[in-house]
């Protein structure tokens, strides 16, 4: 006869030591993850996320409704608001209102609540058919033309980058870091002023050729493979980048750390700390400005549409220029080209071949 049900007794033993331990280590392991993947993100991505999160708690506060999850309709009068009349004063951790937002910084306000509705353990309402409706809606509405591109310091046409150089000084401290600087990240492949002023006397190696030079993460690498460019020593000296950067090294001393660095003005003396991004684009405006031309034409990335049009000028593949500037998008690289009116693409040669076209080398 089958025993009673009621009778059966089923014994839950206590967890073992080593499976207390395993839940902790657990526990580590995706605190661990979670960290990384907040380092992935950019400090100032980050610090605007905070910011924008911040505010929209504020608002929520203030209008009684729950921050997350949210309601999508909520979230949608939020960005009405701020499209309307901007960001109210309550609700702004420091500074003063700005007025209306625009469509960008409207759609960075939504992408930074996304990722806080993520990361609290529900669902994105970035495609919710509502906040979609929102989205194309401000797009129609106030979405504006994209802004002036900058001017290209080129090697061909204009000669930008040649004439550029001719006038900065060889005789002071400051005049060499910016030959170096300007030589360096033209030819290393049109670098971005991030990845200039990022440039550690590490990343740079010498070799038969020239120097190679290591860029282990950029703005469009977010996983982190780096990039290796190749700069070769240059047919006429005064345009050379590898003469220009071993010079700079060796009047300034430095043996390690960053690359490019602030001098002082008054006595010539190399500061601790590497120069900030801004600082590569005021070189550039000063220079050009000597030239009789609007600096406010030019910035940082006349560097990289310099070296990308040159490159098309002189009939370089595609593919090859692409290598060279780290560009993983065809549309992106291309966008260059269409600015300048051109339509169609460099290697490491690439300022050889602008000296030989412009007939005025000197061999080495």
């Amino acid at each position: 006869m089958p025993s009673d049900p009621n009778d059966i007794q089923i014994t839950v033993s206590a967890p073992s030591d080593a499976i207390i331990e395993a839940q902790r280590e657990l526990v580590a392991l995706d605190a661990r993850a979670e960290e990384r993947a907040e380092r992935a993100v950019p400090v100032n991505t980050r610090r605007a996320y905070e910011f924008e999160l911040a505010c929209f708690a504020s608002w929520c506060a203030r209008h009684g409704v729950r921050p997350v999850p949210v309601e999508p309709r909520v979230l949608r009068g939020y960005l009405e608001e701020l499209a309307e009349r901007g960001r109210d004063e309550a609700d702004l951790p420091k500074g003063r209102p700005r007025g209306p937002l625009g469509y960008s910084s409207l759609m960075r306000a939504l992408a930074a609540i996304c990722r806080g509705q993520q990361k609290s353990g529900h669902p994105s309402p970035w495609k919710h058919e509502i906040i979609e409706g929102a989205r194309d809606t401000f797009a129609r509405d106030l979405g504006t033309a994209p802004k002036k591109q900058k001017r290209s310091l080129e090697a061909v046409g204009e000669e930008l980058l040649f004439r550029v150089c001719d006038q900065i000084s060889n005789d002071d401290v400051r005049g060499v870091r910016d030959r170096a600087m300007l030589l360096v990240g033209w030819s290393g492949g049109g670098r971005r002023r991030s990845e200039i002023t990022a440039a550690r006397v590490e990343d740079f190696v010498e070799v038969s050729e020239g120097i190679r030079w290591s860029i282990p993460r950029s703005k469009a690498d977010q996983t982190g493979k780096g990039l290796v460019v190749l700069m070769k020593l240059s047919n006429d000296e005064r345009y050379c980048p590898v003469r220009a950067l071993r010079r700079w090294l060796d009047v300034s001393k430095i043996k390690s750390g960053p690359v490019f660095r602030g001098v002082d003005m008054t006595t010539g003396e190399v500061a601790a700390v590497g120069l900030a991004p801004e600082g590569v684009s005021l070189r550039i405006k000063h220079y050009v400005k000597l030239l009789g031309l609007d600096p406010s034409d030019f910035g940082g990335h006349s560097l990289r549409s310099g070296f990308v049009t040159t490159a098309h000028k002189l009939g370089e593949k595609e593919a090859d220029t692409m290598a060279s500037t780290g560009h993983a998008s065809v549309k992106q690289y291309r966008s260059y080209i269409r600015r300048e009116g051109l339509e169609d693409a460099a290697g490491p040669g690439l300022l050889n071949k602008a000296l030989a076209h412009r007939g005025e080398g000197k061999k080495i």
